[in-house]
């Protein structure tokens, strides 16, 4: 193996070796050395341009795609600002706003769709936010308005014990209304918020309605109505105060609207793992516009209906049918109601209990 050797002389720099001289057979001839050497200035100022050469290509290569890259993001995110822009155009009075999906990228269409759904259900939780407040001032303010005008006339003149004792009875007539709506509005909103923690259990669906109709059973005789119970269905799974208070709810209504001298009939029946429940009465028929919001909160077919015509029980507010919808929904269950030729009929669908075989 060669080894070389590398020196500087002159200010120049040489590269070489020293061989021993060999004879034709191979052998060495003493005293003889031949020494080979080669200039390497051009060679190293060859590698000392290149390697100069090599970084300013290495960085301005760098600077390229750095400004490429920039260039880039820049123009790629120009869509995502101008949609950030029309987003913050968008203010709780402006909640009709929509972004328009045909002027934005392809790889941008469902982003823009998924925000207007975003912002169309905040409008519409926004609305019904509103209606809420207006729908509470206006039913506040009845009773409220009622108090005030009860006392107003009773410091009007001098009156006996017997007169001050039936306006206190009256007012706290308004104060139970008032707690009742109070106390569903707080129902209500807990059950919205997923703060209700209902207590399931196995129910006898049947055993339930009949107490039910004790119950109710003096005020149905009072309005001349019979209660009636046909079919059987399995256990079914719920709270039972819940479901009671439910059911309460949908059997009132059906006493406070029925005809005099009509019955209400109330069937059960099994489909798969659910309970078929039916409550129909015959009277004044919902119309068919109504249908489709009977069960939001205040809202009432008939508008001049006062208090007094529910018999002082729940729902007179205009948040019975809301309750009843609620607690179907925490059940895992489906409610509906049809109405015509004179014939209402609430139908409700919940899950029978675990481990009931059909």
């Amino acid at each position: 193996m060669l080894k070389l050797h590398q020196w500087t002389e002159g200010n120049e720099t040489y590269r070489g070796t020293v061989l021993r001289m060999l004879d034709a057979d191979g052998v060495i001839v003493p005293g003889y050395r031949i020494a080979v050497a080669s200039n390497m200035d051009f060679h190293l100022r060859f590698m000392e341009n290149f390697q100069t050469k090599l970084w300013s290509m290495l960085i301005c290569a760098s600077l390229v795609i750095l400004l490429s890259a920039w260039l880039a993001v820049k123009f790629a995110h120009r869509p995502l600002h101008k949609i950030s822009e029309e987003m913050s155009t968008i203010t709780t009075e402006k909640l009709n706003l929509r972004l328009p999906p045909e002027t934005v990228p392809v790889d941008l269409v469902e982003l823009v769709m998924s925000f207007n759904k975003l912002i169309g259900r905040m409008e519409e939780s926004f609305q019904k936010l509103a209606n809420f407040s207006a729908d509470i001032a206006h039913e506040l303010r009845t009773p409220i308005t009622n108090l005030t005008t009860q006392v107003q006339v009773s410091l009007s003149k001098e009156r006996d014990a017997v007169e001050y004792r039936e306006i206190l009875y009256s007012n706290l007539e308004e104060y139970e209304r008032m707690a009742r709506m109070i106390n569903d509005m707080l129902w209500l909103a807990q059950s919205e918020n997923g703060t209700l923690r209902p207590s399931f259990e196995d129910i006898d669906a049947r055993a339930e309605l009949l107490e039910l109709f004790d119950y109710l059973s003096a005020w149905a005789e009072e309005r001349d109505i019979t209660l009636t119970l046909e079919g059987k269905c399995p256990p079914m799974r719920g709270d039972r105060a819940m479901l009671r208070r439910a059911l309460t709810n949908l059997l009132t209504n059906a006493v406070r609207h029925a005809d005099p001298g009509t019955r209400i009939q109330t069937h059960l029946a099994t489909d798969m793992n659910f309970v078929l429940m039916s409550i129909e009465n015959l009277g004044d028929e919902i119309p068919a516009d109504h249908l489709p919001k009977i069960f939001d909160r205040f809202h009432r077919v008939d508008a001049s209906r006062q208090s007094s015509s529910s018999g002082g029980r729940e729902g007179s507010a205009g948040l019975g049918l809301a309750i009843v919808s609620s607690i179907i929904d925490i059940h895992g269950g489906a409610i509906s109601v049809t109405s015509q030729d004179r014939r209402t009929v609430f139908q409700l669908r919940l899950p029978v209990a675990l481990g009931v075989s059909h």
